[in-house]
């Protein structure tokens, strides 16, 4: 297992907790009705991916499987988003650095490409 503690621009503190299984750790994720950036705790387990407030808090689930994952470009915030599969709804996230989106994509791919279910084209990481 390997922590790593970062600090983000907006001054929070980041911890992520990496194990061969799972990924977990803090994100911003923009709400879905104000469009604000709010901090969440991620975990990525088997075919989805888990969010809460907190580490302990309830679980939102978006189901990864077939989910389209995408790089924003442009912006220079390290975020990316997910759509899941025969959903209308898209999840903005944003990382604190380059190398942190790029872990928490291949975290995200590795989950798809490990599901029975996932389609030949199910990730690209860049």
């Amino acid at each position: 297992m390997m922590a790593v503690v970062s600090a983000t621009s907006n001054g929070l503190v980041e911890n992520t907790t990496e194990t061969k299984e799972n990924k977990k750790g803090w994100l911003s994720k923009r709400t879905h009705f104000t469009y604000l950036w709010k901090p969440a705790w991620f975990e990525v387990t088997e075919t989805k991916l888990l969010y809460g407030e907190n580490e302990e808090g309830p679980r939102k689930t978006i189901n990864l499987i077939g989910a389209e994952v995408e790089v924003s470009e442009g912006d220079g915030a390290f975020g990316w988003t997910i759509t899941p599969k025969d959903s209308r709804r898209t999840f903005f996230l944003r990382a604190s650095s380059e190398a942190e989106q790029q872990g928490w994509m291949l975290a995200i791919c590795e989950a798809q490409l490990n599901s029975r279910e996932h389609a030949s084209n199910a990730c690209v990481v860049q």
